[in-house]
């Protein structure tokens, strides 16, 4: 009945015992989840791991012949443990399946070592024993993550066009994960037959390949260093490593490849790479030899500095140059070093900056330009740092306005303080400045002249982009100005509007005039007898007034004189004092013409004058004319009593 079943070959039981170590992991927990004999198809599920295998074969008859044919397979089956319908049909579906697959699969690799992230190849040889056509889906079984294709004549296939007895080698390509833990996995492979292999992943100790061209190199401190490193990928997997270096404190580091720092590269199957580490000393290490420790993953070389000179406690230089965005030169630019002090650019925008070693932070300042900071500026223990060309950009509106007397000391009466200013149009587009004055006082008016003679007053001035203009500002004074120190704002105002400080310092006209009341320079005089001078003394300053006066006169000697007042504590400008000075003439004094000299000290002035004193001899006309006409009266009258005798 069941003859046209066929027998057990040596083959098929080679197929057999393939298969059920394929599922030996799931303790053979198999069941029958699908059936379609008219439909070609029998689906075998595993239970605990949900893995499903579908298989092909033209089966004429219905369900209930399937299970015929199951059962006279395993009732032939010699010496299988009755353990339960589960046993029983793990092998009858097993040696079903044997029966059903007429054709083999070959691979000459069973087993192979391989890393995380490899693709391996195998070679199958898919063989049809039918005597007719047939389409064979080759299939694979693997732990999660591993990822296989089958490639045929260059192209992926899922199904096998084979003829009678005819043999095809397919390329199972299988993906490694990148991920995957170090141990042994399993692998099945179905297609007309089915093979298991066995996949060792392990990571080599090196991995790569490692060849430093230089392993030693001698510089001065602060030196910079650079070694050629080829490394070789040796696995068939991409590999990726990260770049670090164990260097001495102080010292920097990068990895260079074309030009570009990198710290991780990827390197594909088997490829080589040249990087260049470069090395930075540290200007103040000592002179002996170094050890530097470039690390690839796990794997180092070691390499050597040794330093022929230091340079500790010297000072380092910071270099640059400024420039416009038109090329030229920015010079009088000032750069602030961050806790050190200001520099300046030279007319060729250069500065050379010397400071103790160390980080520094510097900002670039110029009128006209748009500020700059630049951070973390390294100034190693004699070496020079350049920055190299640094671009400053020009502001649209600024103006710089430069007083060229900003303080002026001026005495009330001689006209009007006049201040000068030029104002200076850096930006880049031309502007208008508005003009004005703060902190006159009452009464004080200010005047905006193009020129210092100019009568015509101003109130704005018109400067192009890079020109600069002078304009003169008259402050008009009223005529009793109080005398002291004004404060002002000039106001300079834009696009861009600028404010400057002014000083105007107001000084009196410190003057005074001593003189006698109606001219009387001249007296004459008897000795032992007096001489007045009536004077006035006036402060004809302007708005000054005079103090502490004292006056004094100088005398000939032995005479005497006195001065009301001899001391006046203020007079101020535009009043008068009277001052009587009264000169004691001895008697013994001879006559003769006599000088007085009037010394009059103040706080703020001096004046002298002198007047004249003239003594003449003592008049006896009286008595001789009084003896002479007595003695005239007395001849006469003698003369008349003795006469007619």
């Amino acid at each position: 009945m069941y003859s046209h079943l066929p027998r057990l070959s040596a083959e098929s039981v080679d197929k057999l015992s393939n298969f059920l170590i394929g599922f030996s992991t799931c303790q053979y927990e198999l069941e029958i989840s699908k059936m379609q004999f008219n439909g070609h198809n029998i689906a075998i599920r595993c239970q605990n791991c949900g893995y499903t295998e579908f298989y092909s074969k033209n089966i004429v008859g219905g369900e209930d012949k399937l299970g015929k044919i199951l059962d006279i397979i395993f009732d032939k089956l010699p010496k299988i443990p009755q353990d339960g319908d589960n046993m029983k049909y793990l092998f009858a579906i097993s040696i079903l399946v044997v029966t059903l697959f007429i054709g083999s699969l070959q691979c000459d690799v069973k087993g192979v070592n391989a890393v995380p992230g490899e693709t391996l190849s195998f070679n199958l040889k898919i063989t049809n024993d039918e005597s007719y056509e047939r389409s064979i889906q080759p299939s694979y079984r693997a732990p999660e993550g591993f990822n296989g294709k089958f490639i045929y004549d260059g192209k992926e296939i899922e199904w096998l066009q084979l003829d009678a007895n005819e043999s095809k080698t397919v390329t199972f390509q299988l993906e490694v994960p990148s991920n995957a833990e170090e141990k042994e996995y399993f692998v099945s492979v179905y297609a007309s037959g089915s093979i298991t292999l066995r996949i060792n992943v392990k990571m080599p100790e090196e991995p790569l390949e490692i060849t430093p061209s230089i392993t030693g190199i001698a510089i001065e401190a602060g030196d910079e260093v650079s070694f050629p490193i080829l490394i070789k990928n040796k696995l068939n997997a991409e590999y990726k490593v990260d770049l670090s270096c164990l260097i001495p404190k102080n010292w920097s580091y990068r990895f260079i490849e074309n030009g570009v720092e990198v710290y991780k590269i990827v390197l594909k199957p088997n490829e080589e790479r040249s990087l260049t580490l470069e090395v930075e000393s540290d200007s103040s290490a000592d002179v002996k030899e170094y050890k530097i420790i470039p690390y690839f993953n796990k794997q180092s070389v070691d390499l050597n500095v040794k330093i022929t000179k230091t340079h500790k406690g010297e000072h380092g230089k910071i270099k640059l140059k400024l420039i416009g965005k038109d090329g030229k030169a920015v010079g009088s630019a000032r750069i602030e070093v961050s806790g050190f002090g200001e520099f300046f650019t030279s007319a060729e925008g250069e500065a050379t900056i010397e400071v103790p070693q160390g980080i520094y932070k510097l900002k670039i300042m110029k009128g006209g330009y748009y500020s700059k900071e630049i951070n973390d500026v390294e100034v190693k223990a004699g070496k020079t740092n350049d920055l190299g060309t640094i671009t400053l950009e020009k502001r649209p509106y600024y103006a710089e306005v430069s007083v060229v007397n900003p303080k002026i000391s001026f005495v009330i009466g001689t006209g009007n303080p006049t201040f000068r200013f030029r104002i200076e149009n850096r930006g880049y587009a031309d502007d208008t400045y508005k003009l004005s004055i703060e902190g006159l006082p009452e009464n004080f008016y200010s005047k905006f002249k193009e020129s210092q003679r100019s009568a015509e007053a101003i109130s704005e001035v018109f400067v192009k982009s890079g020109d600069s203009k002078d304009v003169y500002l008259e402050i008009l004074i009223p005529p009793n100005p109080k005398v002291g120190v004004y404060n002002l704002t000039l106001l300079v105002e834009g696009h861009y509007s600028v404010e400057k400080n002014l000083t105007l310092n107001l000084r009196g006209e410190y003057r005074m005039y001593f003189e006698p009341v109606g001219g009387m320079y001249l007296i004459t005089t008897e000795a032992g007898k007096t001489a007045e001078f009536n004077d006035i003394l006036r402060n004809v300053g302007r708005g000054a007034t005079l103090t502490n006066i004292n006056l004094t006169v100088s005398t000939p000697s032995n005479w005497k004189v006195s001065i009301n007042p001899s001391s006046i504590p203020a007079l101020e400008a535009g009043n008068s004092m009277p001052v009587k000075i009264t000169a004691y003439i001895p008697a013994d004094t001879l006559p003769s013409e006599y000088k007085l000299r009037v010394n009059i000290k103040s706080d703020q002035v001096n004046e002298q004058e002198e007047f004249r004193v003239i003594v003449k001899e003592r008049s006896y006309a009286g008595i001789i004319g009084g003896a002479i006409i007595i003695a005239a009266l007395g001849l006469t009258v003698i003369f008349r009593k003795f006469g007619r005798r």
